[in-house]
């Protein structure tokens, strides 16, 4: 009966509703982590931008879906840097302990005149996550929304 009471209690006590405390991951890191990934990507910094991926990356836009080689050689094959100030993009992010999804959008520069192009604009949706100490992005979404 003694035995019967111990495996009792260690099955109501290991079982129970433990709250595990953590930090949130900061909004902040994460607006940096895509400002980073978009300033390395545009400036061709191709280390960098794979210290802020995971290994398994992906990114699906409308042209298809790019694993991390895919992308870098997408980057290679564009003819200019785009000319954005990537820390004035619209953000929106959620954090939990482990990571973040952000949506972040943008209009096209210069698009006095261009009828063909106002009214639209780029949004993106991320997945950042926790490797270890650091934020890396895990995938990313682009496409061309036409109002």
């Amino acid at each position: 009966m003694k035995n019967l009471v111990i495996i009792f209690l260690v099955f109501t006590v290991g079982c129970g509703n433990k709250s595990q405390k953590c930090d949130k991951v900061d909004p902040k890191q994460v607006k940096q982590v895509i400002v980073d990934f978009l300033y390395s990507g545009n400036h061709s910094d191709f280390e960098k931008l794979r210290n802020i991926t995971t290994q398994d990356f992906k990114m699906y836009g409308d042209d298809g879906e790019w694993n991390f080689n895919e992308l870098v050689q997408f980057i290679k094959d564009w003819p200019e840097p785009d000319r954005f100030n990537f820390d004035e993009f619209d953000y929106e992010i959620e954090t939990d302990c482990n990571g973040a999804f952000v949506n972040y959008y943008y209009g096209p520069p210069g698009l006095v005149g261009d009828s063909d192009q106002i009214g639209n604009y780029n949004l993106h949706s991320a997945y950042i996550k926790r490797v270890g100490d650091e934020l890396k992005i895990n995938f990313i979404h682009s496409t061309t929304v036409k109002e």
